[in-house]
């Protein structure tokens, strides 16, 4: 998960550890899946275990959160349902992710790539949150 703020682009990043040690084969077969072909991150990887969302959530003192996805929207709503959380491509029409890394990598200045975080720095960074979040603060500042 990553958060930056659009007025001093202030940010944070975490990479939540999963919460079980053993799992069923459909959810093996899953994380494969998301592994090869998504995120590219093991299973072992994270630096912040899952109990701490809520507390992190609750640390963040923002009047206004934007998220990309509907259900990132409920997610976020669910821990903190105080603050207005407005879906950039629903209410904002911001594009698809996908379409958004098409524009950056048609442009060749190196001065707008956006960061990554470290677990990405070898892989595809397009698949970082850290990588996205950057990318969707770069659209809003240029659209809104």
């Amino acid at each position: 998960m990553s958060i930056v703020d659009v007025d001093s682009c202030a940010s944070q990043h975490w990479i939540f550890k999963h919460v079980q040690t053993t799992y069923p084969a459909k959810s093996r077969a899953v994380n494969m899946w998301l592994y090869r072909n998504y995120h590219q991150l093991p299973l072992d990887c994270g630096d912040v275990q899952y109990l701490e969302i809520d507390r992190i959530f609750k640390s963040l003192h923002f009047e206004c959160i934007y998220v990309k996805g509907e259900e990132k929207r409920q997610i976020v709503q669910d821990f903190i349902p105080g603050v207005k959380i407005i879906e950039m491509g629903t209410d904002l029409e911001c594009p698809r992710l996908n379409q958004l890394h098409g524009r950056a990598a048609e442009n060749t200045h190196r001065e707008l790539k956006s960061p990554c975080c470290l677990y990405h720095k070898d892989l595809d960074s397009t698949q970082c949150t850290y990588n996205r979040v950057f990318t969707l603060l770069r659209w809003f500042k240029n659209n809104m």
